[in-house]
């Protein structure tokens, strides 16, 4: 019996060897004990983006002191890339603040979630006592368990529905298969967005929001009468609530 059990032995161990010299040729890294899943950030994306908005704003509206823009870029929770692109952007000196994404300094700026999943979330940061249609997009991407402002797009909102898409992306149709926080009595696009899957949006439909059927007929979106998961090229508008339907292609 011990002999058995010794021969068992060896042939596990002979076993266990191929198997990881076979994925070291195949160029597939053996998992370790020491390796770790990525950590989703508990913090509110709103909280760190407000991070580099609030001090941002305070600054333009200061008249005391001269506001030093490039010290705040260096501190503030940003990536590299965008950091590097913001600091171009002030030294352009153009009348588009490429932060704020916009023209006039606003009285105080508000915020409201786009989407938000376990590793990507967007914010939008809207000017708050004048209405002007222009807004910042904020994308935040988790780095490390902690949010990091990505990427800050400046797009116009409800004021102006016939400028060109804001927003356009191919995605799949979900409405009562969702899960909490989102809202399963809404039509959202579930998308891929750099390389990362399960971003969430709203759909906002009205009177021009045009669906192109797979015979390519077209007529007005009626939400009822969409399919769970209908998968769909979707171009629109962004507003504080999510998409505004302007062309969707069902596939």
């Amino acid at each position: 019996m011990k002999k058995q059990t010794l021969l068992i032995g060896g042939v596990v161990a002979v076993i266990v060897v191929i198997i990881a010299w076979q994925l070291v040729g195949s160029g597939v890294t053996p998992l370790t004990t020491t390796d770790q899943p990525p950590v989703a950030p508990v913090d509110d994306p709103m909280d760190v983006t407000m991070e580099l908005y609030g001090p941002w704003l305070d600054g333009l509206q200061a008249t005391s002191t001269e506001f030093n823009r490039s010290e705040l870029l260096n501190v503030a929770p940003l990536t590299a890339d965008l950091r590097d692109r913001l600091q171009q952007e002030i030294e352009v000196q153009s009348a588009l603040d490429p932060v704020l994404c916009q023209i006039q300094i606003p009285e105080r700026i508000g915020t409201k979630s786009v989407y938000t999943n376990d590793f990507e979330s967007q914010v939008m940061v809207i000017a708050r006592g004048t209405k002007v249609p222009e807004q910042a997009l904020v994308t935040l991407a988790a780095v490390d368990g902690e949010w990091v402002i990505s990427d800050i797009v400046c797009s116009r909102g409800e004021l102006a529905p016939d400028v060109e898409f804001t927003f356009e992306q191919e995605g799949n149709l979900l409405k009562q298969s969702l899960q909490p926080p989102l809202n399963n009595e809404q039509w959202h696009l579930i998308y891929t967005r750099d390389g990362l899957t399960g971003n969430a949006i709203p759909l906002l439909f009205d009177v021009n929001s045009t669906c192109i059927l797979p015979d390519s007929s077209e007529q007005v979106c009626v939400p009822d009468q969409l399919t769970e998961a209908t998968a769909v090229l979707l171009q629109g508008a962004m507003q504080e609530a999510g998409v505004l339907v302007e062309r969707m292609q069902l596939q």
